[in-house]
Formats: structure tokens, C-alpha cells, sequence
């Protein structure tokens, strides 16, 4: 981990444009939120472990190390390929693992107290954050042979990108708000009802959920340069899976810790 940290500033510089998942605000969002709704032991035994970053700040750890030799073999746990018309069951597995089944594991290594794929708890958590907000970007359910939007070359707001980079970051970044601010935005006038609900469900139904929805990611027809019109279909969207991330990853770590 300490030679990672020596080059964190490196690593953070080649990958800020080409970071994948929710992008720096959008995982921070996720740790935000899952702050709030923590239990005070759950939020006190979390922060004790984490010493590199707070539970908002460690989520896009995961993007900062993928530089890393080291870390290559983790490429593949950000995102699952699903066909259309298949569920994850039905599918063809990645050899290499994918975002379902690394959270899975993740899960279960994080209660036995029994770290194989990843280093230690701290790391173990860092990951956790990430991958739980992985999954809830639609896109990273999804179609291998675009690879998710990022085959899919578009304009945002006459700047050259991809279907996928403005899932990531470019639609929450045009909103010009800080991570808490958007993180208050979303977490508003949640429910309890809506909080157990949403703490219900499992890691399949989440990618269930995304998949469900990456359909109407494309619903730009032929158009190739996309702004206010986009942002307005989809822009709640963005919101609740960012509510839901934090609030799911709330409950997966009240769950082992509290």
C-alpha cells in the first residue's frame, strides 16, 4: 500500500481524464450519503480503520491505482457485460471476475475478517466504496460490444467524449456543485421506508436495476452532440442511483460493523 501512496500523485494525473465509474465527484457523492445514514458505531469502527482517506474520499481509490502493474488484474471487477434479454446468471462470466462477484466476495471477506483478494480491511473498505458505486452506473452493466458507451463517440456541449464518460462525469460535473452539495441534494427527504427497501435488495438486483435502465442511456437517437436536453431526460436518474449507492453501501457496512 505504501508504494502505492508514493506514487498516488502520478497516477492521479494520467487517469483524471480518462477515470472510470461515477468520476471524483460522483463516488464521493456515494461516500457522502453512506456517511449519513452509517450507525454511530458502524461510522466510528469504519473511520478507525480507514487512515489514507474519510469514507467520502476513498471511493475513487480503486480508479487511482489502475496504472499500477500491480493492480491490472482488478480492471475487469469496475463492470459486467450483460446481453440484452440475459440476466447475470445466464451470461457468459468474465475469467477474470467482474463487479457482481467481486463485491460478493468482498462482502463476505469483510465479516470473516479474512482478506484474499485485496490486501487488507482498509483496502478491503476503499474497494467496497467504489465498486458499490460502480454498479449503479447503468452503464457499467453493460454491453460488450460497445463496452459499455465507451465505443459510443459523441459531443457534450461541443466538447469531443463518449456515451460512457458522460454517465461518469460529464453530466454530473456540468452541474457545478461540490460533492456534499450534490450529496444534500440527493439525500433529501429520503424515507425510512425507502431507506429499508432499498437496504433489502442484493448485489444482483442493484446490477438488475442498472440494467434495466442503460437502454434509455441511448435514447439520443442519431444526434451526436448532446447538452440541456439529455441532462433535463436524465438528470434524476443520476440522482437516485447516486442515493441509492450510498445508501446500500450504508447498509452493507452498518451490516458488518455495527
Amino acid at each position: 500500500m505504501k508504494s502505492v501512496q508514493s506514487t498516488f500523485l502520478l497516477f492521479f494525473l494520467i487517469f483524471y481524464n480518462t477515470a472510470l465509474a461515477w468520476g471524483p465527484t460522483g463516488h464521493r457523492v456515494v461516500g457522502y450519503v453512506a456517511q449519513k445514514h452509517l450507525t454511530k458505531k458502524a461510522s466510528k469502527k469504519v473511520n478507525d480503520i480507514l487512515q489514507l482517506y474519510s469514507l467520502e474520499m476513498c471511493g475513487n481509490y480503486m480508479d487511482f491505482i489502475r496504472s499500477d502493474t500491480n493492480y491490472r488484474h482488478m480492471n475487469s471487477w469496475h463492470y459486467v457485460s450483460i446481453p440484452d434479454g440475459m440476466n447475470y446468471h445466464e451470461s457468459n462470466k468474465n475469467p477474470k471476475g467482474d463487479v457482481i462477484n467481486t463485491i460478493e466476495k468482498l462482502i463476505i471477506e469483510l465479516k470473516k475478517k479474512e482478506f484474499k483478494i485485496f490486501e487488507n480491511e482498509e483496502f478491503a473498505i476503499m474497494a467496497l466504496v467504489h465498486m458499490v458505486g460502480d454498479i449503479h452506473q447503468p452503464l457499467h452493466v453493460g454491453l460488450s460490444e460497445d463496452r459499455g458507451g465507451n465505443k459510443v463517440k459523441l459531443e457534450w456541449f461541443g466538447e469531443k467524449t463518449n456515451l460512457h464518460r458522460i454517465w461518469d462525469t460529464d453530466m454530473i460535473d456540468h452541474l457545478k456543485l461540490s460533492y456534499r452539495e450534490l450529496g444534500d441534494q440527493v439525500d433529501r427527504n429520503i424515507t425510512s421506508t425507502q431507506v429499508a427497501n432499498w437496504q433489502s435488495t442484493s448485489v444482483r438486483d442493484w446490477a438488475e436495476e442498472s440494467q434495466k435502465l442503460r437502454s434509455s442511456c441511448y435514447d439520443f437517437g442519431d444526434k451526436k452532440r448532446l447538452g440541456y436536453g439529455y441532462i433535463f431526460r436524465h438528470k434524476q436518474t443520476i440522482h437516485l442511483r447516486l442515493e441509492q449507492a450510498g445508501v446500500r453501501l450504508a447498509g452493507l457496512l452498518n451490516q458488518i460493523y455495527d
